[in-house]
């Protein structure tokens, strides 16, 4: 994945007849994946009693390991049900937390009308323009237009017009045109109504879902939260959402538990460090900084916390001495040479930040090892920054 397309998004997941729930490799393996940009969902996964090559019990116990990805990534859920649509329904249960889409669904009516009151989304491939499926469209036809989706399922179940040729996702336009005829309407308004349910259902309208965890420069990133003190002329915030393919701005805080759970997930080896950082100060939410910190410590992953430095401002010297004392290295990130220099560039909610930051800099190479940064900025004197930071006696990296 040398290069990324803003307009092509991907989903994990490993079909329910290829899933060995056995293996801690295999939910590695999707986990490796769900951490690469623009991963947006998590399946095809489910029941097969269609083609059963894996045991009833292991099939479900698949799902469920499924369901517990898309809950702890935070990511549309996207389900398998050939011939097993009661026995899904049962699995997903009354409380699922994402969006779950009932993919190319074929059953019975109404288990796709209970998975609607559920707040699945049901979606129609192929099978509906089929001449002799008129019992599918009379289900499309009854079902709220917000909960319908289209697809191609493809390469197989080429629609009417082209059966029996491989499918592509062209060919999702006969489906649309189909179902335009069931609801009345042109096919410009049907093709409006489907592209929000979609982006609805996939998270990518607004607010769109954030990426609480994402891989860069071979290490992982933990985005714990949008908060900062410090409103800088430089920050990344101001200028984009997210980097790398990423969706990084928060819209609220996210949940502790969620990530905790992302935490569980992560195993040494899928990046050199853990590094806390957050679309703002992680050391904002200093009590579930430290409990990540030091769960990711106990795993075996060397972490590093990335920071303004300014947290004495709101935490006392035990506290913060308690905050560092999960982590291996400490990046600060200094950006100016003086205060008033500092305070004109970072423009800290509080006039005592940069005292606050040398007196942080000074505890955490006690407890951690420490490096100092600043952001390449026009009319920032960076030989200046080079310099104190040599004063300090310690590393220092300019950043892009």
């Amino acid at each position: 994945m040398s290069e990324t397309r803003s307009d092509i998004y991907a989903a994990a997941g490993i079909h329910p007849n290829g899933f060995d729930p056995e293996s801690p490799e295999s939910t590695d393996e999707i986990v490796e994946i769900l951490l690469r940009p623009r991963v947006i969902a998590v399946g095809e996964t489910g029941l097969d009693s269609y083609r059963e090559r894996v045991p009833a019990k292991m099939q479900i116990k698949g799902f469920r390991e499924h369901i517990r990805l898309a809950e702890a990534f935070g990511l549309t859920l996207i389900v398998h049900s050939r011939n097993a649509e009661k026995e899904v329904l049962h699995v997903l249960g009354d409380d699922v937390t994402i969006p779950v889409i009932m993919h190319c669904y074929t059953g019975p009516d109404n288990i796709a009308r209970k998975a609607v009151d559920r707040g699945c989304y049901i979606g129609f491939a192929g099978p509906l323009t089929f001449r002799k499926n008129s019992r599918l469209r009379d289900l499309a036809g009854s079902l709220p237009a917000d909960r319908i989706l289209i697809e191609t399922d493809s390469p197989y179940l080429s629609p009417e017009p082209v059966r029996g040729k491989r499918n592509e996702p062209s060919h999702v336009k006969y489906t649309a045109g189909i179902l335009s005829k069931i609801w009345d309407r042109n096919l410009e308004d049907t093709s409006e109504i489907l592209l929000n349910n979609s982006l609805k259902v996939l998270q990518l309208a607004h607010p769109r879902r954030t990426d609480l965890v994402y891989r860069m420069y071979g290490n992982i990133y933990m985005n714990i939260t949008g908060r900062c003190t410090n409103s800088c002329m430089f920050c990344i915030k101001d200028r984009t959402d997210g980097i790398g393919g990423y969706y990084l701005k928060h819209h609220g805080e996210p949940d502790g538990k969620q990530l905790e759970s992302i935490i569980e997930l992560l195993r040494p080896g899928m990046g050199n460090e853990l590094v806390f950082c957050g679309y703002g100060e992680p050391t904002m939410r200093p009590e579930l900084l430290r409990r990540l910190a030091g769960r990711a410590s106990e795993k075996g992953f060397p972490v590093r916390l990335n920071t303004n430095g300014t947290c004495l401002e709101r935490l006392s010297l035990e506290e913060t001495t308690e905050l560092l004392e999960p982590f291996d290295s400490v990046s600060v990130s200094l950006n100016a040479s003086s205060k008033e220099k500092y305070n004109n560039i970072c423009r800290p909610a509080e006039g005592t930040a940069w005292d606050s930051m040398l007196k942080f800099i000074e505890l955490a190479g006690k407890a951690a090892s420490v490096k100092l940064t600043a952001v390449s900025y026009p009319g920032l004197d960076m030989e200046s920054v080079a310099e104190l930071a040599a004063r300090l006696s310690l590393p220092f990296r300019v950043r892009s």
